[in-house]
């Protein structure tokens, strides 16, 4: 009986001491709904980031909401465009906005569309890429917020400069040698989250230099990721059983220790794909592809395949 209750007391202090703790353990995982965020609004170590369009920010945002657009991707050294900012500018950045080490940050977006949505999992990802985990997407964004007749507001937040210190992790970032030394591996999974028929090789947009898709790739596209604009929904994420079986769907392992890579045409929406598989599915070893095709199609010597389907079954 002494046993029995020396667990109870243990339990009941675990479940105490997790509640304390500020930051991931307040919120319902890497996905917070509309309802969680009203009820947690002023909680001291929330920092809300709206990433979304600026002009979309001035019109209308969460009270205490800081306006964040960026600049979360920006040009390289070698005058590629849309990656990641170099740490230490990201790191005075997320000082500006407040950010703290001990924070948890909530982000989101303009919520109608996917590629809103995106805007909310490439921040995530650089979160995480500089070492911080305590971070969250408001599920459907500002659109999921407004329609549920919560409160907004043009104030802007100002915020006070905040602590951050970066732990960048290499493991989340695949360079273009990285991936040119992957390309053929079977031990590695490449997800194209474009949409299909840039992936055959019919279509493509007009920055990237070649047609087609990575060798060996599965096609997830982000467009399936979410219910954005069904019956005029927000851009809800859908339920992760769906999404489970969606991934078995395309040839993505059960096993959720095997490497995979997202790419995209510029490593935005390839940020979905990222969140998917690693949040929410719980994929250990996920990263993506910054330059992805932006910076891998000028590569002439690096092969692109189209008329295909990337992963064939033999």
């Amino acid at each position: 009986m002494n046993n029995i209750k020396k667990l109870h007391l243990f339990l009941a202090a675990a479940l105490m001491s997790l509640f304390a703790l500020p930051g991931l353990s307040l919120a319902e995982g890497p996905l917070v709904s509309v309802d969680w965020l009203a009820k947690n609004l002023q909680k001291k170590d929330l920092v809300l980031l709206d990433v979304g369009a600026f002009t979309h920010y001035e019109n209308s945002h969460i009270p205490g909401a800081v306006k964040a657009f960026g600049p979360w991707q920006t040009m390289n050294d070698k005058f590629i465009g849309f990656m990641m900012p170099e740490t230490e500018v990201l790191t005075r950045m997320l000082r500006d906005f407040g950010v703290n080490n001990d924070s948890f940050v909530v982000v989101y977006d303009e919520g109608v569309t996917v590629k809103d949505t995106a805007k909310s999992a490439r921040a995530l990802w650089t979160l995480h890429a500089l070492g911080h985990d305590k971070v969250a997407i408001l599920d459907g964004g500002f659109a999921a917020w407004d329609v549920s007749q919560n409160p907004v507001t043009t104030a802007v937040t100002i915020s006070e400069p905040g602590n951050f210190k970066a732990d960048f992790k290499a493991a989340k970032v695949a360079t273009l040698a990285e991936v040119k030394s992957k390309i053929g591996s079977a031990q590695v999974v490449f997800v194209d989250t474009r949409i299909p028929e840039e992936h055959f090789g019919h279509e493509k947009v007009s920055h990237i230099k070649r047609f087609g898709h990575l060798p060996g790739a599965r096609l997830w596209p982000d467009k399936y990721m979410t219910n954005a604009g069904v019956d005029f929904a927000p851009s809800y994420l859908k339920d992760a059983g769906e999404l489970k079986q969606m991934a078995m769907g395309v040839g993505i392992p059960a096993d959720k220790n095997v490497e995979i890579i997202t790419y995209s045409n510029q490593g935005k929406s390839a940020a979905m794909g990222y969140f998917v598989l690693h949040d929410i599915l719980g994929y250990k070893n996920v990263k993506i592809f910054d330059g992805s095709l932006l910076e891998y199609a000028p590569e002439k010597d690096l092969p692109m395949e189209t008329n295909s389907w990337g992963y064939k079954t033999m």
